[in-house]
């Protein structure tokens, strides 16, 4: 998918980071040694450089306003000479894209495309407009009319790809990607976007792979270290590439979002609230914080505050399964189990793809006394999810409240062997020596 967009971030975002005040200032750091290059570059060659490293730092830290400054001074520094012209308005149009800004970004398209020889690339950069807009067909169009010029233009096929990444054409994608990292192997975005389409694709173990090139290639790019945190699997790794993402950006919503369901998943409940209220100052009437910081108000004991969370985004969005989900678990937690399993239903019935559901209406049917219906929810959860290890840790808990003792050795069996999931290894070993 397309990287999000890029707001500029308020004083109170950086001051309220959950990590401290160390992040900020090393962001700022960097930033001050980009000031100073510029500052001190002599030639004009090296000032028209050092204007485009300041202005593409202070986009990546979502400092648009100065970036578009810095980057309008770039420009200016390039003297029409076509190499400093074609870099300068392209970072440029990335400002504008992530300001959602379309009008100078067909400007400034437009003017890329009069620079001698970089005709093919403002078609390009045309199309990297649509594509923001979720045009895929127009984009399209545009790097048609782009490759035609020039079939080595390594920033159209990079379009094309993404266009077809839009477009769910996965196959078509990861051709015209393979074809842009043929074409320019040591670009990071290149790898980006193919390992990007390689895991949307089921081909996880090559799509890391790219995605790991393209945070070797450009170690410092938020957006990289993002799209390969979200295809990584929880754990260590991904929480240490989040952190950096939202140190690298501030303002990098969806980072602070995964942020905060990581942390709130490793029971890190402080950590996990503070992404919370980031994502929330970030963007008041996003769906996904407000169910974020009910899901934190549950963990931490609040379960009337989890709840009217829960029920405001169902107000406003009423097929949100992780609502109805919150929903599911406060009404278990009140001992409202009825509510509770017709709530655990409908969020298995919004979302076919989440096994939280079943296996958490199992846990809470059983807690409950209903083990008939823990049973149930249990192995509806191993039919659709027989890779999910808690799964069948649930439907042996609920064969062993039934007495199944077979049984429920059987599924603790399964569990040790599934390929997905955390489970406590050690205990359900337990279970099942205290089974035989």
């Amino acid at each position: 998918m397309l990287r999000a967009p890029i707001r500029s971030v308020p004083a109170v975002v950086i001051a309220a980071l959950a990590f401290g005040a160390a992040p900020a200032a090393a962001q700022e750091s960097r930033l001050d040694t980009l000031r100073a290059d510029a500052a001190r570059a002599g030639t004009p060659a090296d000032a028209w450089r050092a204007s485009l490293a300041l202005g593409r730092g202070l986009r990546r830290a979502g400092r648009l306003g100065p970036a578009e400054t810095e980057l309008r001074k770039t420009v200016a520094l390039a003297g029409g000479r076509p190499e400093a012209m074609v870099a300068a308005l392209e970072e440029l149009a990335r400002v504008y894209f992530d300001r959602h800004d379309f009008a100078r970004a067909n400007a400034t398209c437009a003017a890329l495309g009069k620079v001698q020889g970089a005709g093919a690339r403002g078609l390009a950069c045309a199309a990297s407009t649509e594509l923001v807009r979720q045009r895929a067909s127009l984009a399209l169009d545009d790097t048609t009319q782009a490759l035609s010029r020039d079939p080595a233009c390594y920033e159209a096929k990079l379009a094309e790809g993404r266009a077809h990444e839009v477009a769910l054409d996965l196959n078509e994608a990861e051709a015209a990607l393979r074809s842009a990292t043929a074409l320019r192997p040591d670009d990071a975005e290149g790898h980006q976007a193919l390992g990007r389409v390689l895991v949307a694709a089921g081909k996880k173990d090559e799509g890391l792979r790219e995605l790991r090139r393209a945070v070797q290639l450009d170690p410092d790019d938020p957006d990289g270290m993002f799209d390969l945190a979200m295809a990584l699997p929880p754990g260590a790794e991904r929480t240490s590439l989040l952190e950096r993402t939202v140190r690298e950006r501030p303002s990098h919503g969806a980072a602070w979002l995964a942020l905060g369901a990581q942390r709130l998943a490793e029971g890190a409940v402080e950590a996990a609230r503070a992404a919370s209220d980031t994502a929330l100052r970030l963007n008041r009437d996003s769906a996904e914080a407000r169910v974020l910081a009910g899901q934190v108000a549950f963990a931490q004991g609040r379960t009337d505050d989890a709840m009217k969370a829960a029920e405001a985004v169902l107000r406003a969005a009423p097929n949100s399964a992780a609502a109805k989900l919150l929903v599911a678990d406060a009404n278990a937690k009140k001992g409202e189990i009825d509510a509770a399993i017709e709530a655990y239903q409908a969020a298995w019935g919004l979302d076919h793809a989440n096994p939280a559901p079943l296996v958490r209406g199992s846990d809470a049917c059983r807690a409950a006394g209903r083990n008939t219906s823990a049973a149930a929810f249990a192995e509806r959860a191993t039919q659709e999810f027989a890779d999910f290890a808690p799964a069948w840790v649930a439907l042996g808990d609920a064969r062993a409240a039934r007495g199944e003792r077979a049984g429920a050795r059987d599924a603790y069996a399964r569990a040790l062997i599934a390929g997905r999931g955390a489970i406590d290894r050690a205990a359900i070993e337990k279970k099942i020596a205290a089974l035989r």
